[in-house]
């Protein structure tokens, strides 16, 4: 308004004179001084903001490659922290050790600074600090750091980033890496990566080595894991609250001005967060040293633009000259100005001014024509209130569309939203908008921006979901599973049933390509990750194919079949993608080596014939016994093996058999590679048995050893039916079924058993015994059917006849199983007669018909024994010796001697009870053990006994002789039958020296 008043001044004043055009002139030069120095003001503004842009944009692009190599670093500790909690976990300490040694070695020199395990309480079991001077004996406890904790809690195993901590042996400060020990499910410790904070911050001094500009490594927590400023400081200093990335924890990016904590130095901020970390890559310009250059440049502009106003103002050609520059620029930019309303006007949608008011007003300043075509209202319209255009937005999208605005005016963050509007003709479609907002100096926000018709692109995408569904679900109908390989990022994305294929869970998963290819089996490598990789580049139009083996979860392995194309390039026409399928081929792969192994391992000889006999294929075995030297047996004629012209003219016979039943079994002998003889067991089955010139598979087995065996055992059994017969008893096997196998006539006959050998060949064991009655099948001795232990078991039974039989039982065994038993049945009748007539005269007194004193002690063995099991039972022992009987001998003789001690044999039967047991000891020397009796009966029984003695005068050829005796009592207790005999002996001395004739007691107290 100002310019054109002057404009149409300077004109009229033109126009009137030449004063009226040199004032105009001069007039139109303040004019352009004017401007020009506006123009200039504008121009340092713009050089600021540019400043301000540069620097903005070269703090982001620093911290985001600070970020990108600090992620780079952290993959790299996880990646080895990984491998250190598998080995260590699988408790593969070589391998584990041998990770450590890669850690040293991938990390740069000084960055680990220790490597730590600890246990399930926080003891550390293994250090690298270990051996140290300074470094504890004891076992550290770190169960109060702040790792320990994350990991005691569960949650995912993953890389943890703890806060730095001043290491407690070398006293440096470091940042702990850590993951959990987890074993079969259950926490079992930390494995702890130190890495020094002084390393890092070097890295980062390295980067701002100036102590105005700074880089720093900050915490999820707000605390800083490294500074390039003063270290000790920093790391014992949290960051503000209120810085963004604290606040806005969904923002990957920013930038701010603030002062810092550490040093107090106010500087710009440009920030980005660490992908996949709780790490925040930030870096701090100093405003002062920053700006400091460009404020110079517009100081010394405005000093020269002052002196080169007063020279303009000295030289009215330049202003001249200025303002018809100054004219043309204006006229070429009206002319732009038209250029570009003309090519908007053909733009698909249109630009727009959006401005919100802090009253909550809204207009489009600005608007192309192309919002008419969409919208149905015209610029004009638009310029004071926007609300028509919210009017047409679709009701479903209208709420979604306002929150899109609400952030963008919250976070001042770019507005981007998809959304759908009902057109002037009714139709529904899909627009996307994009714009940048700026705030207003009266408290609004402005954006700029352009929304376009998406609606063909939605259709589009529309119709390839739904390609994609059909896909999937013909592709989920056969069972295999979806994979895409990113080139560009290397990695791998498999559906949910090629996991399900590998064990994993039904979800989703990208992986780095290189570990897909890590599961593949060893002996399945035909390229390397690299090789494939180079391969696709190589041949990008050539399909990917293959089956190999891939290891699942579990640890087994799953064969798949893959085939797979690139689908995706780009603007050079490299690929970029390859999409490709897995099918699970595991039970066709399980089928094709079982037919093999059947065929090549099986001991049959195996042949495929045509009609002719000619042989078309055989298997391994078959090739082995018949093929000559150098030969292939296929294409070779069977007759040729027959062992004789008569077997091959039999041939015919056989074959047509074969036609009418489709299978044939028969003995064989033929001719193997060596010209030997051999017989086999011959299948044939015709492949089509409705076709009568079918081929026919001929199944060999060799039974050459076989008809040998048969042979021999013929052979054998001749043999055993011969000792049979002339074995002197009887016999009988039964197998290890318990049927009888063979018997001889002696069995029948010691058993009584009226059939003949032969037809008790067959019977069931039971049904044996059953014949015999129960006493005589107790003779013949079965064990339970599991007893391994019984190895022979022989008995001697008493049968009816007064005879004794010896009952043998043995089993038949062969490397430890039983194949059946064996009876062996003798008559010991006359054996037996004679044992006891010999056992008789070993255990009798020969002069007085008593028992002698080896029969005796074992009688009181016996009663000691039944005294120990029952306690409550009685006895008693007595002794007896006849007074004086030297004196009979040597007055009488021994003939007289012997008289009087048969007649003391008859007064100690007839004294005594029956249960009662007697022995002569030797000489004139006896002893009588007393059953059940108290010790007062006993010493009565006893002077019963010495009175009959005393009373019954002895009868020899002498004529009568009296005499008496002595006798020791003692009770039956204690264990030790020789110590109950002395004190018998006692006793009866003591009796002798009392004077003979009488009884003395010795009881047990007396030992």
């Amino acid at each position: 308004m100002f310019f054109r008043l002057f404009r149409q001044c300077g004109a009229h004043l033109a126009g009137r004179s030449p004063v009226g055009r040199l004032l105009a002139g001069w007039l139109v030069l303040l004019t352009l001084l004017g401007g020009y120095w506006l123009h200039l003001h504008q121009t340092h503004v713009s050089l600021l903001e540019q400043a301000q842009t540069l620097t903005h944009l070269r703090g982001q692009q620093t911290a985001h490659a600070l970020a990108l190599q600090t992620n780079a670093l952290l993959r790299k500790i996880d990646y080895l922290t990984g491998h250190l909690t598998d080995h260590w976990t699988q408790d593969e300490d070589k391998k584990a050790r041998e990770a450590l040694l890669r850690a040293h070695l991938a990390l740069p020199d000084g960055a680990l600074s220790s490597v730590s395990v600890t246990d399930a309480n926080g003891l550390v079991l293994y250090s690298t600090l270990a051996g140290r001077s300074g470094a504890p004996t004891e076992p550290q406890d770190t169960s109060d750091r702040t790792y320990f904790h994350a990991h005691l809690h569960g949650g995912t195993p993953q890389l943890f980033v703890g806060q730095p901590v001043r290491d407690r042996v070398s006293g440096e400060w470091t940042v702990p890496f850590s993951r959990p020990l987890i074993r079969n499910g259950t926490f079992a410790g930390v494995v702890i990566v130190a890495v020094s904070s002084a390393h890092l911050s070097r890295n980062l001094r390295a980067l701002y080595p100036n102590a105005e500009d700074v880089a720093a490594l900050v915490l999820g927590s707000g605390r800083f894991m490294a500074h390039s400023g003063p270290l000790e400081v920093a790391l014992e200093t949290s960051v503000p609250a209120d810085r963004p990335y604290l606040v806005h924890p969904d923002l990957e990016e920013g930038s701010f001005t603030a002062v810092a904590p550490v040093d107090g130095v106010e500087r710009y901020y440009a920030w980005h967060r660490v992908p996949g970390y709780p790490v925040v890559a930030a870096i701090g310009l100093s405003v002062e040293t920053t700006f400091a250059t460009v404020q110079k440049t517009v100081r010394d502009s405005r000093t020269q633009n002052a002196l080169g106003s007063l020279l303009i103002l000295l030289s009215a050609l330049l202003f001249s000259a200025l303002w018809l520059r100054h004219a043309r620029q204006a006229s070429e930019l009206a002319q732009a100005r038209e250029r570009m309303e003309k090519l908007v006007t053909h733009v698909p949608g249109f630009l727009y001014q959006f401005l919100l008011t802090a009253d909550g007003q809204s207009s489009m300043p600005y608007c192309s024509p192309g919002v008419e075509a969409l919208f149905g209202v015209t610029p004009e319209a638009l310029g004071h209130n926007a609300a028509p255009l919210f009017e047409r937005i679709h009701p479903d999208d209208l709420a979604p569309v306002h929150e899109t605005i609400q952030r963008s005016v919250a976070k001042l963050m770019p507005w981007r939203a998809e959304y759908r509007i009902l057109d002037p003709q009714g139709h529904t479609r899909w627009l996307l908008g994009e714009s940048n907002p700026e705030p207003t100096e009266d408290g609004g926000i402005l954006w700029h921006g352009y929304i376009r018709d998406v609606t063909d692109e939605h259709l589009a995408a529309e119709r390839l979901r739904e390609n994609e569904q059909r896909l999937r679900q013909a592709i989920g109908a056969v069972g295999d599973g979806l994979w895409a390989w990113d080139l560009e990022n290397d990695e791998l994305t498999l559906d949910e049933r090629s996991n399900e294929m590998l064990g994993r869970p039904g979800i989703e998963t990208t992986d780095p390509a290189a570990d897909i290819f890590a599961l593949v089996h060893p002996f399945d490598h035909t390229a390397d990750h690299q090789e494939q990789y180079a391969n696709i580049f190589a041949n990008p139009d050539k399909p990917l194919s293959g089956s190999f083996r891939l290891r699942k979860t579990s640890g087994e392995w799953v064969w798949v079949r893959t085939r797979g194309r690139v689908v995706d390039r780009d603007g050079q026409g490299r690929p970029v993608r390859v999409v490709g399928t897995f099918s699970d081929i595991t039970e066709r792969v399980a089928d094709a080596q079982l037919r093999r192994a059947l065929l090549d391992h099986s001991v049959a000889a195996i042949a495929l014939m045509d009609p002719q006999r000619r042989i078309l294929k055989a298997n391994g075995r078959a090739s082995a016994i018949f093929a000559p030297p150098g030969r292939n047996l296929a294409d070779m004629e069977a007759p040729q093996f027959h062992a004789s012209p008569q077997h091959e003219a039999s041939m015919a016979e056989h074959y047509r058999r074969l036609r009418e039943t489709g299978q044939i079994n028969l003995e064989l002998p033929l001719l193997d590679n060596r010209g030997t003889e051999r017989w086999f067991d011959a299948h044939a089955v015709m492949l089509d048995p409705t076709d009568p010139q079918s081929k026919v598979v001929w199944t060999l087995i060799d039974i050459s050893d076989k008809r040998d065996a048969r042979a021999a055992l013929a052979a054998e059994q001749l043999r055993l039916r011969t000792v049979l017969e002339r074995f002197p008893g009887g016999v009988l096997i039964e197998d290890e079924n318990g049927i009888i196998s063979s018997a001889n006539q002696g069995l029948c006959e010691l058993l009584d058993i009226p059939d003949l050998p032969g037809e008790l060949i067959g019977l069931q064991h039971e049904t044996l015994c059953k014949r015999l009655g129960t006493e005589r099948a107790a003779w013949l001795h079965q064990p339970a059917p599991d007893s391994t232990g019984e190895k022979r078991r022989s008995i001697e039974v008493d049968s009816e006849n007064n005879s004794t039989m010896e009952v043998d039982w043995l089993p038949i065994e062969h490397e430890g199983r039983r194949l059946g038993r064996v009876w062996l049945l003798r008559d010991i009748t006359e054996r037996k007669t004679r044992e006891r007539k010999l056992y008789e005269l070993a255990a009798t007194d020969a002069l007085t018909g008593l028992p002698n004193r080896r029969s005796f002690m074992a009688c009181l063995d016996a009663a000691i024994d039944a005294l120990q099991r029952e306690p409550e039972r009685r006895g008693a022992l007595l002794m007896l010796d006849l007074d004086h009987f030297k004196q009979i001998n040597d007055s009488f003789g021994h003939g007289t001697g012997d008289d009087v001690l048969r007649h003391v044999s008859h007064l100690i039967r007839q004294s005594l009870r029956q249960q009662d047991d007697a022995a002569r000891l030797g000489g004139e020397e006896f002893a009588a053990l007393l059953h059940d009796v108290s010790l007062d009966e006993a010493r009565a029984l006893a002077e019963r006994l010495r009175q009959a003695v005393e009373n019954s005068p002895a009868a020899t050829v002498s004529g009568a002789i009296r005499f008496t005796t002595s006798i020791g009592l003692t009770p039956l207790t204690g264990r030790d039958p020789a110590r109950l005999l002395s004190r018998a002996d006692r006793a009866l001395y003591n009796a002798k020296s009392a004077g003979r004739n009488r009884v003395c007691l010795l009881d047990e107290g007396a030992d």
